[in-house]
């Protein structure tokens, strides 16, 4: 069996480093988001009155991506820290459910 441990802690640090670089991944789209969004150079790129509205809901929606992200980064790093496997086993809940939706979105439009 002590030839499983090292192994295991190897694993554990391996999840910790991919969930911290998700965290850090989530923080820059959310950072780009705001940024785009309150930088003032969506003002140069609008053309007519109605598109910088719509370039806005995108904005948000890349603000909303990136918290999912950063949430989803920073229970993965609190359950491999804790070796929880409810938390761990709800995080890939979440992240195959947002798997299995993109695939049934892009499924819809090639049908």
């Amino acid at each position: 069996m002590g030839r499983f441990r090292g192994g295991l802690r190897c694993i554990k640090y391996l999840l910790l480093g991919f969930n911290l670089l998700f965290w850090l991944a989530g923080s820059a789209v959310i950072a780009f988001g705001l940024w785009f969004r309150f930088g003032g150079a969506i003002k140069e790129l609008s053309s007519e009155d109605k598109s910088p509205e719509y370039f806005y809901v995108g904005l948000y929606v890349l603000v909303g991506a990136g918290a999912l992200m950063m949430a989803v980064g920073f229970f993965g790093c609190c359950g491999a820290m804790r070796e929880s496997q409810c938390v761990l086993g709800s995080i890939f809940g979440m992240i195959f459910s947002m798997v299995l939706c993109c695939a049934i979105r892009n499924s819809r439009d090639v049908i």
